[in-house]
């Protein structure tokens, strides 16, 4: 639209010089007449009291604010039709954001917790079997006992994380790693090395055995 617009000025220019010209032409021309008639007035005088240059002139001017008036139109339907996003856009931009990250956020921990819910229940069954060895038993009772203290500090990493600026993350533990997922389109390397540390604190997995992925 804008070459749209810069290709008009160039036609309305040639068309302006064009136009003075003529009515330069004319303006000669009439002049010339009346000398020969010696007419005190210097061109052909319309009904109005106009000469021809005049009319040229005003038809010009006309012709150029009606030009102008259609440029300033279809720059006007530009702006409303451009792509710029008022204030109101961009801040429901940033709800929608926020409000999948914590959509996100919950459904993970809650499908997190469903199934270990389901792996405690058959844990429980096992360790209440009186068919089961006690050898199977005191594996299952071991084995429950690590589920508990992992989720603990699941929840306290993402609490930590949470204080440190990221929020709705989600970290699932499993015996030798620890997957964090973080809800940023991207991280810099010191916030990297952050979050593994808050890993490291909080859980007993180390930074090689830690897995950072970013929500886009």
């Amino acid at each position: 639209m804008k070459k749209k617009n810069v290709r008009k000025n160039q036609v309305i220019i040639a068309a302006l010089a064009v136009m003075i010209v003529a009515a330069g032409y004319l303006n000669f021309k009439s002049g010339g007449m009346n000398a020969e008639d010696s007419s005190p007035v210097s061109g052909t005088l319309s009904e109005e009291g106009m000469t021809a240059a005049d009319e040229v002139l005003l038809d010009l001017n006309e012709n150029e604010v009606q030009e102008i008036e259609v440029a300033d139109e279809e720059d006007m339907e530009d702006l409303e039709s451009g792509e710029t996003q008022s204030p109101e856009d961009v801040g429901e931009a940033v709800l929608t954001s926020t409000a999948a990250a914590q959509n996100f956020s919950a459904q993970a921990k809650l499908n997190r917790e469903q199934m270990r819910s389901k792996n405690k229940e058959a844990l429980i069954e096992v360790i209440n079997n009186e068919n089961v060895t006690e050898t199977l038993k005191q594996s299952a009772m071991e084995d429950l006992v690590d589920m508990t203290n992992r989720s603990e500090m699941e929840v306290a990493a993402e609490n930590l994380l949470t204080a440190k600026g990221f929020e709705n993350s989600v970290v699932s533990l499993t015996k030798d790693s620890c997957d964090v997922v973080v809800c940023r389109e991207s991280l810099t390397e010191g916030e990297r090395a952050q979050i593994e540390d808050i890993i490291c604190r909080k859980t007993d997995i180390g930074t090689e055995n830690v897995v950072i992925t970013t929500l886009n």
